[in-house]
């Protein structure tokens, strides 16, 4: 029982830490996007974009 608990607290930590991480990303995507688009683009588009890149930040950064 004890190790159950100890496993799931590492493993919420680690959703915990890749979510953080994900949002960091998006940031970084967002910024990325700003710079070339349009404004219109940037309101529609790109914080859809970015905020997918973001969740799969992991398969961006290879």
């Amino acid at each position: 029982m004890d190790s159950e608990n100890t496993a799931s607290g590492v493993i919420g930590c680690l959703m915990y830490l890749y979510l953080i991480i994900s949002q960091i990303a998006t940031i970084v995507f967002f910024i990325g996007y700003c710079r070339t688009d349009s404004i219109l683009e940037i309101i529609f588009i790109d914080s859809i974009l970015s905020e997918i890149k973001g969740l799969l930040w992991i398969f961006f950064i290879w």
